[in-house]
């Protein structure tokens, strides 16, 4: 870790010890998490906790004290185990995450329990992370109750326990200047991935081969991972919007659906695009893609500070709905459509989401009871679509059709950057998907 990063974690552990006041914030780290039988997936860390140390090791947790003196915070890690680390890699351990990390203090992870105790039975509150593990949970309630039985009768003792996010995820919402060269970064591999995919898709092929082109992409170039699991749907597949199998062939005349995109030092992107696969778009494909285009252009011009987010989906619903009606999708008069809710049936979901750690990062999208407005360092998703699955009561031509387009939209104080330079217009598509 560099002096700078270092100084940009105990900036944030600066701001939340401030906002605790009297209160403790107690972290654990993300389990590891069974792949099958005795085999795991890869370790990830825990958001809130990376976010608050940069400390990436599986078997850590960290303690924000403002009432511990001089030494506020605790690191704890798994301790050295040459044995172990034979077989799962080597660790910092007790001695050599201190300095490192800017710790206070380090223990063995054995002794997080002991420790958790002495330190909140003190305290107004306790704030943990409670989302991601429901044993953590469990046990940080098991050690509020017996520090409240230290202090019983004294009239002290934590009241009880909330979530860290009141803090950390306020603060995730803004982004500084390291977090977005590390998003855009993650963007950047994830833009030449797709590049590579446009050069490589023709119909025959099969939607996994170029999830493999795609995601081995971005490997190569040092993603941390792939930020979710990919979506790669043919025909059909393209109108569920989380469909993962990835096993169909491709057809000729196939529209290919990709929400795929890579983590880069714990950061993500989220790029849609959807490819013809014989490198021509057919009319009632052209004709449903455009309006989507349109829709997103549209609304990413309007991204600014003061503007809601809620808003920008509202307007994405009114020229989506529009498009429908024009191209004899829809029948009926735009408002009565919205009105109703008929539309739903062919667009569900909302306009975007917030980006960051998590691929739908952390944040209310409501604040003291309204909209929540958008600020600089904000970064959410632009991502309207149409899905028309091949039961459905649409024009025939449309049957069987799903498009997506999907852009990461960072708001500066003049406006908005977009992250993604993905092609994505009607005619460098087929320039750069066709083979002849």
């Amino acid at each position: 870790m560099t002096n700078t990063e270092m100084m940009i974690y105990a900036d944030r552990r600066a701001k939340v010890l401030k906002a605790l006041g009297k209160s403790v914030a107690v972290l654990k780290g993300s389990p590891l998490q069974t792949r099958s039988f005795d085999s795991e997936y890869a370790y990830r860390p825990d958001s809130d906790l990376y976010y608050l140390t940069g400390y990436a090791e599986m078997g850590s947790a960290m303690i924000l004290d403002p009432n511990n003196g001089d030494k506020p915070f605790t690191l704890f890690v798994l301790p050295s185990d040459p044995a172990k680390e034979t077989w799962t890699g080597r660790r910092l351990g007790v001695a050599g995450s201190k300095d490192p990390f800017g710790a206070d203090e380090v223990y063995a992870i054995d002794e997080f329990e002991a420790v958790v105790v002495d330190r909140i039975k003190q305290a107004d509150r306790v704030y943990t992370n409670l989302t991601h593990d429901v044993e953590h949970a469990n046990k940080m309630m098991a050690l509020l109750h017996q520090a409240q039985g230290l202090v019983a009768r004294t009239g002290e003792g934590p009241k009880g326990i909330e979530s860290i996010g009141v803090f950390t995820h306020e603060m995730r919402l803004i982004k500084d200047a390291h977090e977005i060269e590390l998003l855009r970064k993650a963007n950047k591999i994830s833009n030449e991935a797709h590049l590579k995919v446009m050069a490589a898709i023709q119909p025959g092929m099969l939607e996994y081969q170029l999830q493999g082109i795609l995601e081995g992409y971005c490997i190569q170039q040092g993603a941390t991972a792939m930020a979710y699991t990919s979506i790669v749907g043919t025909g059909d597949n393209a109108t569920v919007l989380h469909y993962v199998a990835n096993r169909k062939q491709i057809k000729d005349g196939d529209l290919v659906l990709i929400d795929a995109a890579c983590e880069y030092g714990y950061y993500a992107s989220d790029i849609t695009r959807t490819y013809p696969a014989n490198g021509k778009f057919t009319s009632p494909q052209k004709a449903l893609y455009e309006e989507v285009l349109n829709c997103q252009n549209a609304i990413i011009e309007r991204c600014k500070p003061g503007v809601t987010v809620q808003s920008l989906h509202q307007q994405a619903v009114e020229i989506l709905v529009d498009g429908m009606v024009k191209i004899g999708l829809l029948t009926g008069k735009p408002e009565d459509l919205i009105e109703s809710g008929e539309y739903q049936k062919y667009y569900m979901h909302r306009t975007g989401h917030w980006m960051g750690m998590d691929v739908h990062d952390r944040g209310d999208y409501r604040k003291n009871g309204e909209d929540r407005i958008l600020e600089p360092g904000m970064v959410f998703t632009v991502e309207p679509g149409l899905y028309i699955p091949l039961n459905s009561d649409a024009p025939e031509k449309f049957r069987g059709i799903g498009i997506r387009i999907e852009d990461d939209i960072l708001i500066t104080r003049d406006g908005y950057e977009n992250l993604t330079h993905t092609p994505k217009s009607v005619e460098d598509i087929e320039r750069l998907c066709s083979k002849s």
